[in-house]
């Protein structure tokens, strides 16, 4: 893990239970400074103003201020302070939220709490080294690479992979993850089609090396990754939010507002089969999509949402 020591933390709660709970965490095994503040109004007034605070993780739900608005405060009046929310409830009941304030990060209180877990994305958010699924395995893991080059043999490779990764305990689950990401690696990052005509797409090509996108497999003792990355860095926040928004919010008939889109059901379909799912973006340049799966059922509770953006 990369050291963050000498980092200060602000953990803001109402839950003093919890909050002492991640601050003796993040003190003691982490390194890190750490203030804590049971509302938005003490961090707001007393805190932040006297102490020079890298990093603020609130709770959502909160009496008074809520979370979104006390981070859209922070983001206004110390803009370079790294933001992320934590609640214990369905995060897809806030992405209408969170792409009015501009969150990407929402951590889940899970059973047991998942320390490890807080600890790496915080790391990787003050560091803002984003990229590498690595870094959330547990040593000793195994790893391979693959570069994607044909247009014409996504669905092979998609099951090659599979092949790999010992112990998948729902392939087929798995494979329609991948076939989705690793197209719209290819079709969307690299060749930048257009999802309204897919009936066009010519399969009948092949990237150049240095276009290629790069498939990365990963696993240790208790779960797998994959992450997928092409170099056209067209993905951004917001859209990734408003697909999100598309296929969790409801018309009056109590139908996906985005069952008939063409394009952002893939990033849905993969929330909803893997455990946990990480979009990085570095606009322009480049983009990865992390997939996590535990193969044990370790932590129970919803999932997070983590896209990152630098």
């Amino acid at each position: 893990m990369i050291d963050m020591s000498g980092k200060t933390i602000l953990v803001v709660d109402d839950d003093a239970d919890m909050c002492a709970l991640i601050g003796e965490y993040l003190s003691e095994y982490c390194g890190y400074k750490v203030l804590q503040a049971i509302d938005a109004r003490e961090a707001l007034e007393n805190i932040l103003p006297s102490n020079e605070v890298d990093l603020v993780i609130s709770d959502i739900n909160m009496p008074g201020m809520k979370g979104f608005e006390l981070l859209q405060k922070i983001k206004d009046r110390w803009p370079k302070i790294r933001r992320i929310l934590i609640t214990a409830y369905n995060v897809e009941d806030y992405i209408q939220l969170a792409m009015a304030h501009d969150v990407g990060n929402i951590f889940v209180k899970t059973t047991p709490f998942n320390f490890e877990e807080l600890a790496t994305v915080l790391a990787n958010l003050l560091a803002n080294d984003i990229f590498g699924a690595e870094r959330h395995m547990n040593e000793p893991y195994e790893t391979r690479s693959i570069l994607v080059r044909r247009g014409d043999r996504l669905d092979e490779i998609a099951t090659g992979i599979i092949d790999m990764i010992p112990n998948v305990a729902n392939p087929r689950k798995l494979e329609l993850v991948l076939v989705e990401l690793i197209n719209n690696a290819v079709f969307y990052g690299i060749r930048g089609e257009s999802p309204e005509h897919k009936e066009e797409w010519n399969h009948n090509f092949t990237l150049d090396v240095d276009d290629a996108v790069t498939v990365k497999l990963f696993w240790d003792d208790s779960k797998y990754a994959i992450a997928i990355a092409d170099k056209g860095g067209l993905l951004t926040k917001q859209n990734v939010l408003y697909w999100l928004d598309r296929q969790t919010s409801r018309d009056e008939t109590g139908m996906p507002l985005g069952l008939m889109d063409s394009h952002g059901r893939g990033l849905f379909i993969t929330r909803k089969y893997i455990d946990r799912v990480l979009v990085n973006i570095d606009p322009g340049r480049r983009t990865e999509v992390i997939v996590m799966n535990y193969y044990n059922e370790l932590f129970s509770g919803y999932k997070p949402l983590y896209i990152n953006e630098l």
